[in-house]
């Protein structure tokens, strides 16, 4: 059987009247004189009845506080039949100094609501404020707004119109007569300093060949110099010969 100082330190977390139920386990001797005993440590606060843990499932209670090793540690606390027997918000109290330490992980897993180690043999908790397999109503939050243009529905004018963007000369075709040289010129011929290799392209003779000032050209645009005549073509092979298109 618990020892009294236990069972007394209990009273500091109960409320100050109301109905206790002890649970003892099926195996313990219990006598007339350890049950007066137990009771006389409540009365005459609080009403205190006691049933088997074999016969707990048998009926529903309506006692404020439920007390577990009053008699000597419960072998196995059930705890479902707990939460089913017993009325919303009531208060679990459990002795038991051989697994005091994981008590409340053990409560706090099956349902229970603010379980406390209080010393080093109680440990209390609390069932739900709603009973065992209560149902309600989840009203879903309103659809958030569309998002949209500010001034979609107002004012449009501060739209800015793609065709202003364009000036008279964008508007304007190219005149060939600015071209003097290669196949875009009017006359379709080099002019006379050609350096561009058009008048070799009408020759029928190779273009000139291009000579590197850096030696880096074919790593790409990355590694070229500023005039490189092979800015903006891809990377080649060193010694490839590479055609420009002009």
């Amino acid at each position: 059987m618990a020892p009294s100082t236990s069972l007394s330190a209990i009273k500091a977390f109960l409320p100050a009247s109301g109905s206790i139920l002890l649970v003892r386990p099926n195996e313990a001797g219990v006598t007339k004189e350890d049950i007066v005993a137990v009771q006389s440590i409540f009365k005459p606060d609080h009403d205190v009845s006691i049933q088997l843990d074999s016969l707990l499932d048998s009926k529903t209670y309506t006692s404020d506080v439920i007390v577990y090793g009053a008699f000597g540690a419960n072998p196995a606390i059930d705890y479902e039949v707990t939460q089913r027997v017993m009325k919303p918000g009531s208060l679990v109290v459990i002795l038991d100094s051989s697994t005091n330490a994981s008590l409340s992980v053990d409560l706090l897993i099956n349902g229970f609501v603010e379980p406390k180690t209080v010393s080093d043999t109680i440990t209390t908790a609390r069932l739900t404020s709603h009973s065992l397999g209560a149902a309600t109503t989840v009203i879903p939050a309103a659809a958030p707004k569309v998002w949209k243009l500010a001034g979609e529905d107002d004012d449009l004018d501060d739209l800015i119109d793609p065709d202003e963007l364009l000036t008279e000369e964008d508007k304007t075709a190219p005149d060939k007569k600015t071209y003097t040289c290669g196949p875009k010129s009017e006359k379709k011929k080099a002019c006379k300093n050609c350096s561009c290799g058009f008048a070799e392209e009408l020759a029928g003779a190779p273009p000139p060949a291009v000579k590197s000032a850096c030696g880096s050209c074919y790593l790409g645009d990355a590694f070229r110099c500023a005039s490189c005549p092979y800015l903006g073509m891809p990377a080649f092979k060193p010694g490839e010969s590479v055609k420009l298109a002009l």
